[in-house]
């Protein structure tokens, strides 16, 4: 979501801006070299009340002037799409809708593989192990970290290197690396969990439509073989163990009360759930040089797929200064 996110000035504008031209720049030369990604293009906003549909107006108003195309969709128009197949019926208490045909979704395993491979053709060395421990050491950075053995046995061993600059990326686990570091950093640096998750789900074989949709920040991502992907970021923090309840996921599969029949019916085939890092008393992401040497690229909250081109660019041109 870049073109049809809500705001239109600061740094979060700028990043998503950034991040959906580079993903466009990152997708021909990756394929120039031999990788496939893919972008699925297309995203539909749902207005579930007249105000938000008043809101999505203001906001196609506002991008036209940018030279940004958003389509305003009313509800007879959307009627007509589901009719012509283009849409599948939608949720109850629809009021229109906002079509992005520049944004939309990829697969991040797809993208991942390719970047990692990609990366491995430039010099990127892999390193498989937990890291435990950052130390400066003269105009450099020990980091320490516990890999696997290939004994029998799977013993753990403690290894560590030395390297000039740290991007540190590690979500929740950012914080208790930085404490030994220095106090005022650690209290600066305050990262909350709030679990996030998905289903995916085998569809009834009749259903088919164009582009994801967003429906009260829950998406809804068709993919292929008549599959969707159903996901959303909107528990509060909470235990680990509580992740994924199955009355979070009912609720999330049928839209809070508002889905239609043939996503109530949809087989579970897989779920997902995770914690994402959200950064408090600031906004997310948390990008930020620490000290020589050592950055941090944490706490994107539910835009670590969307952000990541625009942080990596951020660190790139922070490292070569």
């Amino acid at each position: 979501m870049a073109n049809i996110f809500q705001r239109s000035s600061g740094r979060n504008w700028r990043l998503r801006q950034q991040s959906l031209a580079l993903f466009e720049q990152w997708r021909q030369e990756l394929e120039a070299t031999g990788f496939e990604v893919t972008i699925q293009r297309g995203l539909w906003m749902l207005a579930n009340s007249s105000n938000q549909f008043e809101k999505q107006q203001a906001l196609a108003e506002k991008r036209k002037k940018e030279n940004i195309k958003l389509e305003i969709v009313d509800p007879i128009q959307l009627n007509n799409f589901v009719n012509s197949g283009r849409l599948p019926e939608l949720p109850q208490g629809v009021c229109g809708a906002l079509w992005s045909e520049f944004d939309g979704q990829l697969d991040p395993k797809q993208w991942m593989q390719a970047l990692l491979k990609s990366g491995e053709n430039y010099g990127l060395q892999i390193i498989d192990g937990l890291v435990n421990q950052l130390k400066q050491d003269g105009g450099s950075w020990q980091v320490s970290w516990l890999g696997g053995s290939n004994d029998q046995n799977n013993e753990k061993y403690s290894e560590n290197r030395k390297f000039d600059v740290i991007l540190l990326c590690s979500g929740l686990a950012s914080t208790e690396l930085l404490k030994p570091l220095a106090e005022d950093i650690s209290i600066a640096i305050t990262l909350q969990p709030v679990i996030g998750q998905a289903l995916e789900l085998q569809l009834p074989t009749d259903i088919n439509w164009q582009g994801s949709i967003n429906w009260d920040g829950i998406n809804l991502v068709p993919r292929p073989g008549g599959r969707l992907w159903l996901g959303a970021t909107l528990e509060p923090a909470q235990t680990a163990s509580e992740m994924g309840a199955t009355k979070e996921l009912q609720a999330m599969q049928h839209l809070k009360g508002a889905a239609p029949e043939w996503l109530k019916q949809a087989q579970v085939l897989r779920k997902w759930q995770g914690v994402r890092a959200q950064p408090l008393g600031r906004t997310a992401p948390i990008l930020e040089q620490l000290l020589p040497g050592l950055m941090i690229l944490a706490g994107h909250y539910r835009n670590g797929i969307l952000l990541g081109p625009a942080s990596a660019a951020w660190a790139a041109a922070n490292i070569w200064k």
